[in-house]
C-alpha cells in the first residue's frame, strides 16, 4: 500500500531570519548537534531518537525537532497511513549547516591536541 507524505520545510526562505541567531539559538540547546548527527547517519523517526542519548526526553525532542523545522534545516514528512509515521531529514540547507558542525568539530579536535602537545612541552 503506497502512502503520500505531507511535507513540512519550515521557513527558511523567509529573509528575516537571522542567520547568526538561528545558529545561536541551536547551539544553545543541548541537543542539537546530537540530533543533527543521528538524522544525518539515518535515524529518522522520533521514536527512535529519542532512545539515542540518556536523558531527552519526548517534549525537549519536539522542542527541538520544531525549532529545526521552523529554520528549515531539517523537514518534517507526515505519511498518512496507520498507525502514523512521521520522520525528519535534513534540508540541503540543514546538510550545509551540518558541515559547518562537522569544521567546528575539526577544530575543536586540533585545539584539543594543540593543547595537548602544549601541555606536553610544559612537563
Amino acid at each position: 500500500m503506497e502512502s503520500s507524505a505531507k511535507v513540512d520545510s519550515g521557513n527558511f526562505s523567509n529573509p528575516t531570519i537571522n542567520l547568526i541567531a538561528m545558529f545561536e539559538d541551536c547551539l544553545g540547546c543541548k541537543w542539537t548537534i546530537h540530533l543533527l548527527t543521528q538524522i544525518r547517519c539515518g535515524t529518522n523517526r522520533p521514536g527512535a531518537l529519542v532512545k539515542t542519548k540518556k536523558g531527552l526526553t519526548t517534549k525537549v525532542l519536539n522542542e527541538c525537532l520544531t525549532r529545526l523545522v521552523q529554520f528549515g534545516i531539517v523537514e518534517k514528512f507526515t505519511y498518512s497511513e496507520l498507525p502514523p509515521r512521521v520522520e525528519y531529514h535534513l534540508t540541503s540547507f540543514g546538510q550545509e549547516f551540518a558541515e559547518i558542525l562537522d569544521q567546528i568539530a575539526a577544530l575543536q579536535r586540533k585545539f584539543k591536541m594543540d593543547s595537548d602537545r602544549s601541555a606536553e612541552k610544559r612537563i
